[in-house]
């Protein structure tokens, strides 16, 4: 099989060891991905699975759906934090669409790489995701996440609900509606405008899109 370029993405939940009802968690965790898995099925080369008690990967192929793919994960397992490692490069070995397990290359030694530098750096508590690759770019990347994780880490409850709000609406996009989300949400939109500006969620989301089409391109 010919080498191939892809994203492998390992996820890994915070401060597993301390959770009570950990297999509780494991399952609404398998919940999750079988419907990412699902929803996602066109970008992904092998399905989301757990590998660990507290750990989980994918493989998919370049896309710019990554970070909304990331944001649900993370929205549907609330109130547990969960952190993410990326990698970008070549799997050399066969791949398994059924289940992430035993391909190996760059991508997934990235992703390793990745995972690990937010066990060690993760910026008070803040970083949740980190990039890696061979790219001369990958520190501007992860400047642009780590800014865009504080900003996510900063926002009130009800700042959130407006992400939730749009990715319940399979929206990504800071081009978003206003008054329809305040409709979908049950707010004025007075209400709803001083959500949105409060929390920057536009350039929030203008930012992720950004980094995802330079991880693809």
């Amino acid at each position: 099989m010919g080498k191939q370029i892809l994203i492998a993405i390992i996820g890994d939940i915070i401060g597993s060891k301390t959770i009570e009802n950990r297999n509780k968690i494991q399952n609404k965790l398998n919940k999750i991905l079988q419907e990412v898995n699902t929803e996602y099925a066109q970008y992904i080369a092998s399905k989301w699975t757990i590998t660990l008690g507290d750990e989980f990967q994918v493989l998919t192929k370049p896309n710019l759906e990554i970070f909304k793919m990331l944001d649900y994960i993370s929205y549907k397992m609330e109130p547990i934090n969960i952190r993410f490692g990326i990698g970008l490069g070549e799997i050399y070995t066969d791949i398994n669409y059924e289940i992430s397990i035993g391909a190996d290359g760059p991508a997934f030694w990235h992703a390793r790489h990745a995972i690990e530098y937010i066990h060690d750096n993760n910026n008070y508590g803040n970083s949740k995701v980190i990039f890696k690759s061979n790219s001369k770019n990958d520190e501007i990347i992860n400047n642009l996440l780590n800014y865009t994780d504080w900003m996510k880490e900063n926002w009130t409850d009800t700042q959130k609900e407006v992400l939730y709000a749009l990715l319940e609406k399979n929206i990504y996009s800071e081009n978003f509606k206003q008054k329809s989300l305040a409709n979908e949400m049950g707010l004025s939109e007075s209400a709803i405008s001083k959500r949105i500006k409060s929390s920057g969620i536009r350039l929030y989301l203008s930012s992720r899109n950004s980094i995802a089409k330079e991880i693809v391109n």
